[in-house]
């Protein structure tokens, strides 16, 4: 055999590391379309997948919060609508579209537009992303009635418990001066009339024109205390609203307690013959009933109320409003009709 010469050695070395080089090249590019390349770790940010807001089941009705016509207190109205599940958005958008009717104004500023409403991994916090025009608050007192309103439009829906409001779809810290970095939960007062260090309970007024119910917290009145709310409340309501307060009682004056109990879920208030002095008209016979109803059965161990007078049954009020039976919360509170 002839002996190898340099040059061919050469050739089969190059010919080696070009081989060699071939293959781990196929073997890279081959990894790449052979099998799907593994995914990234997601961090928990970016897992977090949008979701429509829904209900298990489709309603046709929602308190929404206006403002009353001198614009100082937010009161619950309650909506109709074609049944959806898509509650929670047309809460929102009924909300910014406004009352439609005399006696309320809205609360938020004009021209706010709803972008989007959803749900992320925690279905307890919605998500409320609004078009620029929020940012038109002209102050902190306004924004915070507009944003109360919100919170406690959406809190009333089930499940919902928090809320985040984003401005084109960016997170807000504060508007007009109120913070807004946390999750925002119900508010434990609507309209709150105490000052700081006072213990207060909620009870029902009217407007100033006696077309709705407004929720306010107010002091305890004298006498009253904090280990018995429900009466408390009653008594609350017995005394009227501040004389300050461009609100309207509901209760005739000098209308007295004389007897209240709460058995099995149902209170029993005894009043004296002065609730009955209005002497007619149906709006304040409603505005009687309707203020007691949603004041006691604010409270989990009343579901229904027995009226009684003078320590006496009676069959009707002045008007017809039926009494002789216990009496549960209305299903709709200031009932606005479209």
């Amino acid at each position: 055999m002839k002996p190898d010469h340099p040059k061919n050695r050469r050739r089969g070395w190059s010919f080696v590391l070009l081989l060699t080089f071939v293959l781990v090249l196929a073997g890279i590019t081959g990894g790449c379309f052979s099998k799907s390349k593994p995914a990234p770790q997601e961090d928990k940010v970016s897992n977090k997948v949008r979701q429509p807001l829904l209900l298990t089941r489709e309603l046709g009705q929602v308190l929404v919060y206006y403002l009353t016509e001198d614009g100082t207190y937010l009161v619950p109205v309650t909506i109709t609508f074609t049944p959806t599940r898509e509650v929670a958005k047309t809460a929102v958008e009924k909300l910014l579209a406004g009352p439609q009717v005399d006696g309320l104004k809205g609360v938020m500023p004009e021209g706010v537009k709803l972008r989007d409403i959803y749900v992320l991994d925690d279905l307890n916090t919605v998500y409320v992303d609004l078009t620029k025009e929020l940012l038109a608050v002209q102050n902190k007192e306004q924004a915070e009635k507009a944003v109360k309103a919100l919170v406690l439009t959406l809190t009333n829906i089930e499940n919902v418990k928090y809320v985040n409001i984003l401005v084109e779809g960016q997170a807000v810290t504060e508007l007009a001066g109120l913070k807004l970095n946390t999750p925002l939960a119900r508010p434990e007062t609507i309209n709150s009339l105490i000052k700081n260090g006072q213990e207060g309970v909620q009870v029902y007024f009217s407007d100033a024109k006696a077309n709705f119910l407004v929720p306010v917290t107010v002091p305890l009145p004298s006498g009253a205390t904090a280990g018995d709310l429900p009466r408390a409340a009653v008594l609350a309501l017995l005394a009227g609203p501040p004389a300050d307060s461009n609100l309207v009682r509901t209760v005739w004056p000098g209308t007295r307690l004389l007897n209240f109990s709460i058995a099995d879920g149902l209170a029993t208030v005894d009043l004296s013959k002065e609730v009955t002095a209005y002497g007619g008209g149906s709006a304040a016979e409603t505005a009687l009933l309707n203020s007691l109803l949603f004041t006691l059965t604010q409270f989990p161990g009343i579901n229904r109320v027995q009226l009684l007078i003078e320590g006496q049954k009676r069959e009707y009020l002045p008007e017809g409003s039926a009494i002789g039976a216990p009496l549960t919360r209305p299903e709709k509170l200031n009932f606005l009709k479209r």
